[in-house]
């Protein structure tokens, strides 16, 4: 019964980067002051060697304050790796941004949510540089947006320059910074990336000025029994204690499994900042050997996700608490780890007492060990069982799963483990539910693509009233609706994440509210004009603003829309036609007149 829970993946052995390996020394063995001397200045040239493979010094600072970072690359976020470093902006908008090196403006970007407004920019030497969540751009590029925008009837874009029709120099001014886009407050997204293979790099890797002389922290070590799925145990915590920058514990580790991984709650800290990040490399030893190793630097935002198969997905969901595994799990294809035989599991086959030793570091090789000793305890297992009513999903093999009124699917890349997944229905909780409601297993388990959801509706519906239903899923505290296709009586839609889903008829149009104004209002000092606009469902799905009888362009902001005054609303009464879309596709329309 429990064979489908072994995770038994054999692959190539590869040695130890030298490096690592000289810090495995220096943290672990008693030796002399002069041989520590003696592989400190190893360390420096091998370190100085490794940083050489990207340029060192050639992107200045993009901002003309010191660098204070706000968060790191690789730090733990919802479905994905923090991309790029956030530098903070003394808590102002409207710092001047600047270009990190010659090059030309390759690419635009507006967006809602994620980067806001940004700029990519191509450089000679094989990379690019990108600056985000921009309040505006450098007057002749922001024209030329300006004008695609009006051009296209569209303030959302995403568009490639031709090479060269922008040039910049090192330190040429091209934006101010801001807080639009997915932003919590003011700073300043800056990432580089490979141009070729549009993978993100990290730059601290290429000699940015940021101090950092302190080794990362470690809170707590926990280890999982892995003869089970990693989402059907729980986390079991090791206690340990600190000297120095070494952690260990007062007593060999007992465990109850003959197969095990660890994971660490951790995170790093520099000179220049009082926030906390991520921590970019660990490495685990057994007995001597190393088991496992990632370093955060070289991946794509596509592959990204596969944050949520390198640590608790369970526990960050409920609480944020970041357990990364030092492990590999058999759904994980992120390439960021050292591939080793055991893939961080740790066998323990026999009575013996056995030696464990991790090291954490920074990009300045700033590092924290961590020693104990294990050992297998037959008297402490705990065996658990599948539950009746479940389907066990294996990993890389699309699994499919039915009800009365439901029937999901999840492609060959869904799982990172294979677990027992339960799938059941209840009776409509509410008068514009026409559907039973389907729990899809536990929200806390993580999927890495998207898993078809196709649900009946409980009662006949006029062609009419299904066009106004939408499918609801609800997967913790929040919610994500969507207008699904039809099949007969069956609605089906997409979800990458789990949940209880529901049909629901959506009547109800978005609602209108002019912010600080109402209609008839004078607008001679104002910057600009604001309308919020809301549904009950879920955000409004368009948004559209014609000022006498013309396309006038608003930024959006949340649920917030702005109109910056420029030239295209001239001194003047004007009358100001607002129309909002829901997902369902109700519609309202509302009408001002105002006074510039």
């Amino acid at each position: 019964m429990l064979q489908k829970y072994w995770l038994v993946n054999k692959q190539k052995q590869k040695n130890a980067p030298l490096k690592t390996q000289l810090l495995f020394l220096i943290a672990h063995m008693k030796i002399t002051t002069r041989f520590i001397f003696i592989i400190l200045i190893l360390l420096h040239f091998i370190y100085v060697e490794a940083q050489n493979s990207y340029p060192q010094h050639y992107f200045r600072d993009p901002l003309n304050i010191p660098i204070q970072l706000a968060a790191n690359f690789g730090e733990l976020r919802t479905d994905h790796f923090h991309m790029g470093l956030d530098i903070r902006t003394q808590s102002r908008e409207n710092l001047p941004v600047f270009a990190a090196a010659d090059g030309y403006v390759s690419r635009i970007k507006i967006e809602k949510y994620g980067y806001g407004q940004a700029i990519y920019i191509t450089h000679p030497n094989g990379y690019t540089t990108l600056y985000a969540h921009l309040n505006s751009f450098y007057p002749q590029l922001a024209q030329y947006v300006k004008n695609k925008q009006y051009a296209d009837k569209k303030w959302e874009q995403d568009m490639e320059i031709p090479a060269n029709m922008f040039p910049v120099t090192k330190g040429q001014f091209i934006a101010n910074s801001g807080n639009t886009g997915g932003s919590q407050g003011p700073h300043l997204h800056f990432e580089i990336r490979d141009t070729k293979t549009g993978n993100n790099l990290n730059p601290l890797l290429f000699g940015m000025d940021v101090p950092d002389h302190i080794a990362p922290i470690v809170y707590n070590l926990y280890w999982y029994d892995r003869r089970y799925s990693i989402y059907t145990v729980q986390p079991q915590p090791i206690s340990i204690v600190k000297k120095n920058n070494i952690y260990t514990t007062t007593s060999v580790v007992k465990v109850g499994s003959p197969i095990i991984s660890l994971g660490l709650r951790m995170e790093d800290m520099n000179n220049a900042s009082s926030f906390k990040f991520g921590v970019y490399h660990a490495a685990l030893y057994v007995d001597n050997v190393l088991q496992f190793e990632f370093r955060l630097n070289n991946f794509s935002y596509d592959s990204s996700r596969y944050v949520n198969a390198g640590m608790d997905y369970t526990r960050w969901v409920k609480n944020k608490q970041g357990i990364q595994y030092l492990s590999l799990l058999p759904g994980n294809q992120l390439d960021i780890f050292t591939q080793l035989k055991s893939d961080g599991k740790i066998v323990l086959n026999d009575s013996a007492v056995h030696v464990i030793k991790i090291i954490v570091s920074d990009e300045n090789e700033n590092a924290s060990a961590i020693n104990f000793q294990v050992q297998y305890n037959a008297a402490l297992q705990k065996n658990y069982s599948i539950p009746t009513n479940a389907v066990v999903c294996d990993v890389h093999e699309p699994n499919n799963i039915k009800t009365a009124n439901a029937s999901i699917h999840f492609s060959e890349n869904a799982f990172y483990d294979a677990l027992p997944i339960i799938v059941s229905e209840t009776d409509a909780a509410i008068s514009k539910q026409v559907s039973p409601t389907i729990h899809i297993s536990d929200y806390t388990i993580p999927v890495h693509d998207d898993c078809n959801v196709m649900i009946k509706a409980n009662a006949s519906l006029s062609e009419k009233l299904k066009d106004k239903v939408v499918m609801q899923l609800q997967s913790g505290n929040s919610s994500t609706v969507k207008r699904g296709l039809w099949q007969g009586d069956w609605m089906v839609s997409s979800f990458d994440e789990l949940g209880d889903a529901r049909l629901l008829i959506d009547t109800v149009a978005p609602v209108i509210v002019p912010v600080g104004w109402k209609s008839g209002s004078s607008f001679s000092n104002q910057k600009a004009m604001v309308i919020k606009c809301t549904d009950d469902l879920d955000a409004v799905a368009s948004f559209t603003a014609m000022l006498d009888g013309n396309w006038l362009m608003f930024a959006k902001k949340n649920d917030n829309f702005i109109y910056t005054f420029d030239e295209h609303c001239p001194v003047g009464k004007h009358t100001l036609t607002v129309t909002a879309t829901d997902v369902a596709g109700n519609r309202v329309t509302q009408s001002y007149t105002f006074t510039k």
